[in-house]
């Protein structure tokens, strides 16, 4: 599956026109606010994804970040090439659950054929979306399995817990004395309850210490104050570990403000753009990398797969990789190309 959409992705790339990635990383639109097909509420631009088979609305967790926007270009290769349009949906950040109930409930309302979600909040989402599926609308989940089975048709997602403790074990192997303080997101939110999880037991397996949790709610700005919180709190602070790359972007800006580049190690979680560049840098030391492009271009297989009635399987793995100095240019080089075909 994933060779077919990389080559996809080149084939498509002379073809479509391209927009840019101003915004990227930042905020994005007004909260609700529908995106055109491939476009992320007005933070990144997209070629219109159109097709003549049907509608597959994808409703991301936010369009507040690069992580989703290259979840979208998946989507948007996916549509292309199985012929169906893609619209895509999502809250302005991933705090805010209500809208993105109002967005399901707003996609049935317009006619589309399926539905793509990525609930910010499963537990607040879970009752819309079954209610939505029972009442016969094709639902895929994707990044984050919602509570109830019977919600959704397929969930396609990286193991969380697995992919925090293999970014543990990485920390604690570069040193095993570090003293590390983890930035969440969303308390309750079972991805980063995973991801934390996982981060505190590498860490620990490792002989090393977590000196504190803390959420900063996937928001950067908040990150920071969490950061300078910890440096301030703990002058032997070696590390921070983040649940995702905004964050950890968040707590490197605080490292350097406080002068401390040298003394603390900061790392994220997603491989995201901004992540990846980061670490090409030599600012993040590195991420527990999600393949994004491959979870949206999976989870709009997926619903192509239900729609025509193909066979597949409910519960799909999407791969996860650390990343860092060494590998982070092949991986950045390998999403920019799906971007670019997808016409960001």
């Amino acid at each position: 599956m994933k060779q077919n959409k990389r080559f996809l992705a080149m084939a498509l790339a002379g073809a479509m026109t391209v927009g840019c990635l101003a915004g990227c990383g930042g905020s994005g639109g007004d909260s609700g606010t529908a995106a055109p097909a491939g476009s992320a509420a007005g933070s990144a631009s997209a070629a219109p994804s159109s097709g003549s088979k049907g509608t597959i609305t994808v409703i991301t967790m936010a369009l507040n970040s690069d992580y989703w926007h290259a979840v979208q270009a998946g989507a948007i290769l996916a549509g292309e090439e199985y012929g169906y349009k893609i619209n895509v949906l999502g809250p302005n950040d991933e705090s805010n659950a209500q809208e993105q109930c109002n967005q399901i409930l707003d996609a049935v309302s317009a006619g589309t054929d399926a539905i793509v979600l990525s609930a910010n909040n499963p537990d607040t989402v879970v009752s819309t979306a079954a209610d939505v599926h029972a009442d016969g609308m094709p639902l895929v989940e994707i990044d984050s399995s919602l509570p109830d089975e019977n919600a959704y048709d397929a969930f396609l997602g990286t193991n969380n817990y697995d992919a925090g403790k293999a970014l543990g074990d990485f920390i604690g192997a570069q040193d095993s004395s570090a003293k590390v303080a983890v930035i969440r997101g969303l308390v309750g939110t079972s991805n980063h309850d995973n991801r934390c999880k996982g981060i505190e037991d590498g860490v620990a397996a490792a002989g090393a210490e977590v000196v504190g949790v803390q959420p900063a709610d996937s928001d950067r700005a908040k990150a920071v104050t969490v950061a300078e919180n910890f440096i301030q709190a703990n002058p032997d602070l070696t590390a921070f570990a983040a649940t995702n790359d905004e964050m950890a972007l968040g707590a490197y800006e605080a490292v350097k403000s406080a002068g401390k580049e040298k003394e603390i190690t900061v790392y994220g979680f997603d491989g995201s753009i901004g992540g990846l560049e980061s670490i090409i840098n030599g600012e993040l030391a590195g991420s527990a990398a999600q393949d994004p492009v491959q979870e949206g271009y999976g989870g709009v297989e997926l619903a192509v797969k239900i729609l025509e009635g193909q066979d597949y399987e409910k519960e799909n793995d999407n791969p996860f990789q650390i990343v860092t100095t060494e590998n982070a240019q092949q991986v950045y080089d390998e999403l920019m190309a799906d971007m670019k075909a997808a016409g960001f």
